[in-house]
């Protein structure tokens, strides 16, 4: 993650890694507040997952979200009929 000005406005946080160990990787989105990498407002969230499973599935879906809202907000053009040429 790259630092940006103030922190960022949203935050995904995918690890296996539980806090209580005290490692970086195990660290919740309210630490990343303190060391200013994300905004004490930003939307956050943190998933107990393997990031190889589960990611793919989130990039997946993002996309799959915004073709669906497309889909309704253009509507799809008439066929040509069975049998006619174009």
């Amino acid at each position: 993650m790259a630092l940006q000005r103030n922190g960022s406005d949203y935050a995904v946080f995918i690890n296996t890694a539980q806090e209580f160990d005290g490692s970086d990787a195990g660290a919740r989105p309210d630490e990343a507040v303190s060391w200013g990498k994300i905004k004490a407002t930003a939307d956050t969230i943190k998933l107990y997952a393997e990031a190889t499973l589960v990611f793919p599935i989130l990039v997946a879906e993002t996309f799959a979200k915004d073709h669906n809202q497309r889909q309704q907000d253009d509507p799809k053009p008439s066929r040509p009929e069975s049998g006619s040429r174009c």
